[in-house]
């Protein structure tokens, strides 16, 4: 089931793991916005489970990023951040590449939008 979805290109972006931190924060303002309370959170990427699950300030080039994540995750009343393999991961590898070639700007609630059905089902 797709409760929200989210697609947006970034520019300034530096390095994949910049990326995978913009989309977490992407993601989590999304659910906060949302009121969404008790959710469980995937990502392929271990760096950002890493670094979102250190207690050591994070004074990278994309610190603040992740400062501004553990923040919101603090925000969220009760959450489980999980890895999963990368072929998990479609739907956000679909929106991500959608984003990026084709500047795609949307977000949707409360429904699946037709370009991700596909791979979410």
């Amino acid at each position: 089931m797709c409760l929200a979805a989210i697609a947006r290109p970034c520019s300034g972006v530096r390095s994949a793991f910049h990326m995978e931190c913009e989309a977490m924060r992407a993601g989590l303002l999304l659910l906060i916005h949302q009121g969404m309370v008790d959710v469980n959170i995937e990502t392929d990427c271990a760096a950002v489970i890493t670094a979102l699950n250190g207690s050591m300030e994070d004074f990278s080039e994309v610190g603040c990023i992740v400062e501004d994540c553990k923040a919101y995750l603090s925000a969220i009343t009760s959450f489980s951040l999980q890895p999963i393999f990368r072929e998990a991961n479609g739907v956000t590898h679909r929106l991500a590449y959608l984003a990026s070639v084709s500047y795609l700007d949307d977000y949707w609630l409360d429904e699946t939008p037709m370009i991700i059905q596909d791979v979410l089902y």
